[in-house]
């Protein structure tokens, strides 16, 4: 049984893909369609294999080591050139992108849960994501009605796990502070799937923390404040 939070919140940052959106599902069609274009089957492994690259990619950016253009421009040309396969990589994205653009499938649960909790607290979107698809994606889903505000890595200059990318979203939270303190922290609560972007970088931001860990994964040394399999939790939880 959720056990009911004591600790009283007006703020709720929320992660947007594996927590609100089903972006494997939405991304395992949009691989599907770039690998049938360019002539390889749309199989388990292949599908695998991209994953593993495009993680590898999304590491590397959260660590500052590459711009999101050059993420988005380079890694399906790496990962056709592992098949053996020259392609444009801008193109490739392209493909990828109008696909996703057009994709939003609602993890079950998520919206209600964002129209209940947008009437007790104010919600924002904290997202990595591309700032066109994701603003898309957030309409098509109906969620965007129920958040004050929504923050996305391209438009923030910096990203999830960064402290900068949370003091740009406290500064636009908290207008009339310069600098937040303990006191505007302690109103705060992220919630997402991702141990490192969402749970580390609220470590990073000195709020606290409710990871939704559908596979019990064990958390290793991030502080999680409250877990949670699904985010229709929340609605019992807070």
């Amino acid at each position: 049984m959720t056990r009911k939070i004591a600790k009283t919140y007006g703020i709720l940052l929320l992660d947007v893909d594996g927590t609100l959106l089903d972006f494997n599902e939405s991304e395992r069609q949009g691989i599907s369609r770039v690998l049938t274009r360019y002539g390889f089957p749309a199989s388990e492994e292949l599908l695998s294999r991209y994953h593993d690259v495009n993680e590898q990619f999304w590491q590397a950016f959260g660590r500052g080591e590459l711009t999101k253009q050059e993420l988005l421009d380079t890694r399906f040309t790496i990962f056709f050139r592992m098949l053996g396969k020259d392609v444009d990589g801008p193109e490739a994205e392209g493909i990828y992108r109008e696909f996703l653009d057009g994709s939003a499938i609602l993890i079950p649960g998520a919206l209600e849960t964002c129209r209940y909790l947008s009437g007790k607290y104010d919600c924002y979107v904290v997202t990595n994501g591309t700032s066109d698809t994701q603003y898309k994606r957030l309409a098509l889903s109906g969620l965007d009605r129920y958040m004050k505000d929504v923050f996305v890595s391209e438009d923030t200059g910096s990203q999830k796990p960064q402290k900068e990318y949370f003091e740009y979203c406290f500064s636009r939270i908290f207008p009339e502070c310069p600098e937040i303190g303990e006191a505007e922290k302690r109103q705060i609560l992220i919630v997402g799937d991702s141990l490192h972007s969402d749970m580390l970088g609220g470590n990073y931001a000195g709020i606290d923390t409710c990871w939704v860990n559908p596979e019990g994964l064990a958390a290793g040394e991030v502080h999680i404040d409250y877990e949670i399999q699904n985010v229709a939790e929340l609605q019992k939880l807070l």
